[in-house]
């Protein structure tokens, strides 16, 4: 009888590492839950696209009485989105998969699916940077609290109501935990909408992010509903692999072609806020 021998091929099989790379990818990017997923670019000619958006019509104003309300025109207007290609690859020495420490191949698609959400996360949080004048609050002289958190809300006007999410940095969460407002998660009996919420204040969930990191004294935090962002696929994630027969390691490689943008200015708000 033969004996029975691992070979690689044994090890790294392709299918089985996209499954690993896709399963659980979606949540391991932290603003995807408030973010809408289109896949109609799949199998479309073409890396541009323009994407409909409406711009928002600007604050309400005070009426004196017997005065005519403002009248704003409501318009849709259009946005070109270039779709983007995001990769990441590593390589693993024969050794090292037929007898390295722990699993080096299932941690190598665990990374890449890291490497790939991270990446979609940040164009994400891009995104929400480009959010214009109209829904900013602050210059960058006051720090977070609860009460700028309940003054910025005012910018969602009769849409307040919904569940919504805080971005905040680290450092950002001792002033809102000291509030009397502030729910602990225990407490909250709401959904949780994102990974990394560690409470909720004034009707939203508080997410703390390291992407939220202070420039020369001042932080750019986000209050996010659902649908204010946009995720367009043009090709889910991919695994291929490929054999370096001189070195005799296996090259694996994972990529995504997507876009993401905000899509929906009126459901997010900007806060420019003081680093304590």
């Amino acid at each position: 009888m033969a004996a029975i021998v691992t070979k690689i091929n044994d090890l790294v099989n392709t299918e089985v590492l996209s499954d690993l790379v896709n399963t659980g990818l979606e949540g391991e990017i932290t603003l995807a839950p408030l973010a809408a997923v289109d896949a109609s670019l799949v199998g479309q000619a073409g890396d541009t696209v323009k994407l409909p958006k409406y711009a928002y019509i600007g604050d309400a104003e005070d009426v004196a009485e017997g005065e005519a309300v403002d009248i704003t025109k409501l318009c849709a207007v259009s946005e070109s989105v270039t779709v983007k290609k995001a990769g990441k690859g590593i390589e693993i020495t024969d050794e090292a998969a037929l007898s390295g420490y722990g699993d080096p191949i299932g941690e190598g698609a665990n990374q890449l699916r890291r490497a790939i959400a991270q990446k979609v996360d940040g164009d994400c949080y891009d995104a929400l940077c480009g959010i214009g004048g109209a829904m900013t609050v602050g210059d960058g002289t006051d720090e977070l609290t609860a009460d700028f958190v309940a003054d910025a809300l005012v910018k969602f006007g009769q849409e307040l109501g919904g569940d919504k999410v805080l971005l905040i940095a680290p450092k950002q969460l001792a002033a809102l935990r000291k509030d009397d407002g502030y729910i602990m998660p225990c407490d909250m009996g709401a959904k949780v909408m994102a990974d990394g919420t560690v409470g909720s204040i004034h009707g939203c969930q508080v997410v703390i992010s390291d992407r939220i990191a202070a420039e020369d004294g001042v932080f750019t935090n986000f209050i996010v509903k659902a649908g204010a962002l946009a995720i367009f696929l043009k090709r889910d994630t991919n695994v291929e692999t490929d054999r370096n027969i001189v070195n005799k390691t296996t090259v694996i490689t994972a990529d995504k072609h997507y876009a993401a943008y905000l899509a929906d200015e009126s459901k997010a708000v900007k806060l420019t806020t003081a680093e304590a």
